[in-house]
């Protein structure tokens, strides 16, 4: 593979070296080319670049290799520093800040998003912006953070145990939020319960006078235990259950409606079309929803778009079959984009009644969605995978 696309497939797999070996042993002879997005001339991805050029003698799969167990130990110490000044900032800076903590398999930008407006209001906030919601993503975002911010909601992800809790430890969060617990990076996690104790470390951060919200389904939870030191738990069964408590702790009138982010379940009116835009992402919750709603409009021309799930470890067939099974009950057409999971959506339509579209790229809907759609049609483009999944 050529040095620049290896560089972009180690960008898209966010330089994790056993992912990329993993990748190269499940795709041999292939190439990761740049078709929806484009390698992100980052300082790292500079300097692995430099240095794997020098090393033009060598493979360039084994240069740069080789450069990132070079460079890693500077990398670990610049990362060090970096969440240092942020910590040093939060205490000399923000003594008096209001910390509001958001994790989930799903729903945490949703979430955020709806609060920001809602307390901006009253509060001069800040929130982590787009997607950056690891460590060094928050670490940015403080070290921006105006000095008389008020609250701050702070969207914390995790691909690996210990993620959440490490974000915690810089942040301090006095109001935690646990959307939903569920089976989103299953693959890297390797166990729905490694999912559930990561998700907890958001709880067990939360000091005794602060306030947790926690899905109705953890209720019973064997992690709902002498960890957590707060004992103002609230279970909700609805996120807006969340927003009236929140008004009501933070002596606000209101909480605006759940706010619909870009790229989920984001409903897009075309003249006598509608388009449902749920691409961000997807998982077996999701998806469902996605098929709810699509179902929902009652048009009477139905089409799924989709690529199917992906990192869902040994559940990912079986889910990407059901799901499908499901869209084959009600839709007339379904396009299934790349070959990833495309086995596996196909033994979920065995016996539909719909038209089966096989295509290799999502630009390729482009071309054959005119021929498909009639004046009452809704189209749902569920998922959409990145330039390392064929």
């Amino acid at each position: 593979m050529k040095l620049k696309n290896f560089l972009y497939l180690v960008q898209l797999e966010e330089y994790d070296i056993n992912r990329v070996k993993a990748w190269l042993k499940n795709n041999p002879g292939r190439e990761v080319l740049e078709i929806k997005k484009s390698l992100v001339w980052t300082t790292k991805i500079k300097i692995l670049y430099t240095i794997s050029s020098l090393l033009f003698f060598l493979p360039s799969q084994t240069s740069v290799f080789l450069t990132l167990n070079l460079i890693q130990p500077i990398d670990n110490i610049s990362k060090y520093i970096l969440v240092l000044i942020a910590k040093v900032k939060l205490i000399i800076f923000h003594r008096q800040l209001k910390t509001i903590a958001i994790t989930g398999s799903w729903g945490k930008t949703t979430v955020k998003e709806t609060l920001l407006p809602s307390l901006s209001k009253k509060y001069r906030t800040a929130a982590t912006t787009a997607n950056q919601n690891t460590l060094i993503g928050v670490s940015l975002r403080i070290l921006k953070l105006p000095v008389d911010t008020q609250i701050f909601i702070c969207e914390a992800g995790a691909y690996y145990p210990g993620d959440i809790k490490q974000i915690c430890q810089l942040v301090s969060p006095q109001i935690g939020i646990i959307t939903a617990i569920g089976s989103m990076h299953l693959e890297r996690f390797g166990s729905l319960a490694n999912i559930r104790k990561t998700k907890m470390e958001l709880a067990e951060s939360i000091p005794k006078t602060g306030h947790l919200y926690l899905p109705a389904d953890q209720k019973n939870s064997s992690l709902i235990n002498f960890s957590i030191k707060t004992k103002n738990i609230l279970f909700f069964k609805q996120l807006t259950d969340v927003y009236q408590s929140l008004a009501r702790l933070l002596d606000i009138d209101s909480i605006s409606p759940i706010a619909s982010s870009d790229h989920r379940l984001e409903i897009i009116k075309n003249g006598s079309m509608n388009i449902i835009d749920d691409t961000y992402n997807s998982n077996p919750v999701g998806f469902a929803m996605a098929l709810d709603k699509l179902k929902s409009l009652k048009s009477k021309n139905n089409i799924l778009v989709t690529p199917g799930m992906i990192e869902l470890g040994d559940i990912q067939a079986t889910e990407n079959t059901r799901l499908a099974k499901m869209a084959g009950s009600f839709c007339q057409h379904i396009i299934i984009v790349g070959h990833t999971n495309r086995q596996a959506l196909l033994a979920g339509l065995k016996n539909t009644s719909a038209t089966i579209h096989l295509l290799d790229h999502t630009n390729d809907t482009l071309e054959l969605l005119p021929r498909i759609t009639s004046p009452d049609t809704a189209v749902l483009f569920e998922n959409d995978l990145p330039d390392n999944y064929f």
